[in-house]
């Protein structure tokens, strides 16, 4: 159907597609399928359904077995052609999945294998961030108690130095006397 021919022409074309596809007939699916107004698809369909129930009285034989068995002939050559030339595709096709499954499968183990290694790591981590808190803890709890004996070493030596400025003072004082 083209653009150029009369809208009748193209109204009667579509009315014969759709009575050859099995299809019902129809102004609308004229309409539709024509491209025409209603008027012109209204009487395409009423003047074709009345020609086809004049023309009801013809039967359509069945299709006789010769033409079946060679329709059936035609197809199985058809499928087994087609069967043929998408064979090695579909069969490459499968070999790259398995192929690809199997490489899924390994970067899969080593993904866990990352991950295990990976908290493995974090664990360690934790582990010693633990054990480096607590050093330091003990760090800083030595390093009190060394201020408080450096405190206490200092008081002593300056009770040291007194003492021994007074022993000094007393010797000196007894060795005047004495003398």
């Amino acid at each position: 159907m083209t653009d150029d021919q009369s809208p009748e022409t193209r109204a009667e074309a579509a009315a014969r597609d759709l009575a050859d596809t099995g299809r019902a007939v129809t102004a609308r699916a004229i309409r539709e399928a024509a491209k025409v107004r209603m008027a012109v698809a209204s009487a395409t369909a009423k003047a074709w359904n009345d020609a086809a129930s004049e023309d009801d009285h013809e039967t359509i034989p069945a299709v006789p077995e010769d033409v079946t068995g060679r329709l059936e002939a035609i197809w199985a050559d058809a499928y087994r052609a087609a069967l043929a030339a998408v064979t090695p595709e579909r069969d490459q096709l499968r070999s790259d999945v398995d192929a690809l499954r199997v490489e899924v499968e390994g970067l899969t183990a080593d993904v866990e294998t990352v991950e295990a290694e990976r908290d493995t790591a974090t664990t360690q981590a934790d582990t010693l961030r633990k054990e480096l808190a607590e050093a330091k803890a003990e760090a800083e709890k030595w390093s009190t108690e060394a201020a408080k004996h450096e405190a206490a070493l200092s008081a002593v030596r300056d009770q040291h130095d007194k003492l021994n400025e007074r022993i000094t003072t007393l010797l000196e004082t007894q060795a005047k006397r004495e003398n």
